[in-house]
């Protein structure tokens, strides 16, 4: 009876996290989308003003990655399911746990994750401002995403934009 309890227990848990946290996303779009360019050229997107959960340290993974990967990555046990295709992912830790995550299908909202020096795919909690812009390439449009200490890596990109008139199909 035990057993079963504790199993009950453990499922229930389980299934209260496994959920992909679809607010998360629908604030990070809103701020991402955002036409509302900075002298730089880029949107400013705070990551600890769209988050209303605490968190040290964000991970990027992409389609495919599995349970055995993101817990490599994230150095415990992700007992949470694989990032699904044409998807990526938005992880939070927090002191060892994950605290939420978000999946994004990526056809539907080209957000590229870009890394940033040695801490590619992981930020931690001090790089919670991010630059982004809309940016268009052959009729495609995608919105880089960077640690906006590291923008300047995208210079080109951030000034070339979108020009008026330029298609806006995602990739």
């Amino acid at each position: 009876m035990i057993r079963k309890l504790f199993l009950l227990l453990a499922i229930i848990t389980f299934s209260g996290c496994s959920d992909s946290n679809s607010d998360l996303l629908d604030k990070l779009q809103t701020a991402v989308e955002e036409e509302k360019m900075g002298e730089n050229g880029y949107n400013l997107v705070d990551l600890e003003s769209i988050t209303d959960f605490e968190w040290d340290t964000l991970y990027f993974f992409q389609a495919g990655e599995d349970k055995r990967a993101i817990s490599d990555a994230v150095g415990f046990k992700w007992e949470g399911s694989t990032v699904p295709q044409l998807n990526r992912r938005l992880l939070f830790v927090k002191d060892g746990q994950v605290v939420s995550f978000t999946d994004y299908n990526y056809m539907e909202f080209p957000l590229m994750v870009y890394g940033c020096n040695v801490d590619r795919w992981v930020y931690p909690r001090a790089r919670t401002q991010f630059a982004t812009f809309k940016y268009c390439d052959d009729g495609e449009t995608i919105y880089p995403f960077i640690p906006v200490e590291c923008a300047g890596n995208l210079s080109e990109m951030i000034e070339t934009g979108c020009p008026k008139g330029e298609a806006t199909a995602a990739l």
